[in-house]
């Protein structure tokens, strides 16, 4: 690992985080947050779709592509880590619905200190070493410093400064979105995986895991009658997943060469397909088109959450 590149992982990711959560804080009131409450039909969707239904794929996949162990792990632990502030800027940038994003992600993070050594245990306990064990601290700890803090620090300049408050989106958006692209550039050009390494099995494997979320996702959303909104923040949040996370937890698995290393490249590369893979959702959605594909744009729906303003 490059000097930049640890610089990117342990300083630039953090800040990205901020930077994003404070941006979004600014465009909320806590009154956006009412619908996602009191209707949770969003959130229980959201949450059967990561939970349950990414893990199954990720199995399915697995045995129909031939991985070994190590590709295994790394799908399932994909499969397991839930979503980030990430995909948070992409529903803001996708005009999706926000609050549905953020509460996701809140949901899905909290609960993946029961869920991810669950989905693990089950689906990969053959591969798994006897003492492993999630970092609860660290991750609460994460939770509480890179998204409460910076949301509801945003949402008060919001109620305080009301005047200024789209100013500090606006930055902080593209402050974030500056950043992302200084990690991509770095773990670009780190080298730390090729993405032919080892054939193509593994990489179409993975690009056909993202691709199923990305673009099937929207498309269950709304025969279930949720909003094209809905539909943007849910197909980003199960896409784009906090694989900062699994990162972490790829040091548990496999304590030498080379099943670890394929754990690790089975983070690193969908970590870099993902987000490209849904831009397109995005583009529909901003363009007024459904990003469920032969779908004209919902107008009456089931109940939501209100979409964020336009960046």
């Amino acid at each position: 690992m490059t000097s930049f590149q640890h610089f990117a992982e342990t300083v630039l990711v953090p800040v990205q985080l901020v930077l994003t959560m404070l941006g979004m804080g600014a465009t909320l009131a806590p009154g956006d947050f009412r619908a996602v409450v009191t209707h949770p039909a969003g959130i229980a969707l959201g949450l059967v779709l990561q939970l349950v239904v990414a893990p199954a794929l990720a199995v399915v996949l697995t045995y129909a592509f031939g991985l070994g162990p190590g590709f295994a792990v790394g799908m399932v632990l994909i499969a397991a880590v839930p979503g980030g502030a990430v995909s948070n800027l992409l529903t803001f940038l996708g005009r999706g619905n926000v609050p549905l994003s953020i509460a996701m992600t809140t949901a899905s993070t909290l609960g993946c200190v029961i869920t991810a050594p669950l989905l693990l245990r089950l689906l990969a306990a053959e591969y798994l070493p006897d003492d492993f064990a999630l970092p609860v601290g660290r991750l609460l700890g994460d939770i509480a410093s890179y998204l409460f803090a910076p949301l509801a620090l945003g949402m008060i300049f919001r109620r305080f400064v009301p005047k200024h408050a789209q100013a500090l989106c606006d930055w902080s958006v593209r402050l974030s979105v500056v950043v992302i692209l200084l990690i991509a550039g770095s773990s670009l050009g780190s080298g730390r995986v090729q993405p032919f390494d080892y054939g193509p099995m593994p990489l179409l494997a993975i690009i056909a895991f993202t691709l199923l979320h990305a673009y099937g996702t929207p498309h269950v959303v709304r025969l279930l009658g949720r909003s094209d909104a809905d539909a943007v923040a849910l197909s980003v949040e199960v896409t784009v997943r906090n694989l900062s996370i699994g990162l972490l937890l790829v040091g548990f698995f496999f304590p030498g060469e080379p099943e670890q290393a394929h754990v690790l490249y089975a983070c690193l590369v969908y970590s870099g397909v993902a987000t490209p893979v849904v831009l397109p959702v995005l583009y529909w959605h901003r363009r007024g088109r459904s990003p469920a594909l032969g779908r004209r744009p919902s107008v009456a729906t089931a109940p939501a959450a209100p979409s964020a303003p336009a960046p």
